[in-house]
């Protein structure tokens, strides 16, 4: 397991488990969104949350600005938040009108 912190072009940041593809395009699993919360805090989401993107997300490397070894603190963080990987919760039904 090769967790990696990723910055793409778009200026999100992501961490998660990388595999760097033939293609050089990166594929990110239990991929984290980080949000800055300010004071020197950050906030993580789950990103793509809403799929069913189960073996990764793969990006494309002209998506990818840098990716680099994130702190131990981060690394752990993210495995903890990525330990239950259940807690989405969706509604059963549509509840927009």
């Amino acid at each position: 397991m090769d967790i990696k912190l990723v910055r793409l072009t778009s200026g999100e940041e992501l961490i998660g488990e990388v595999t760097v593809n033939r293609d050089m395009s990166v594929t990110i699993k239990k991929a984290i969104i980080l949000i800055p919360a300010g004071e020197g805090k950050l906030g993580f989401m789950p990103f793509m949350p809403y799929t069913e993107a189960a073996d990764g997300v793969e990006i494309e490397k002209q998506f990818i600005m840098f990716m680099v070894t994130p702190v131990q603190g981060l690394i752990d963080n993210h495995a903890e938040s990525t330990k239950d990987e259940s807690k989405i919760i969706t509604p059963s039904s549509a509840i927009i009108l």
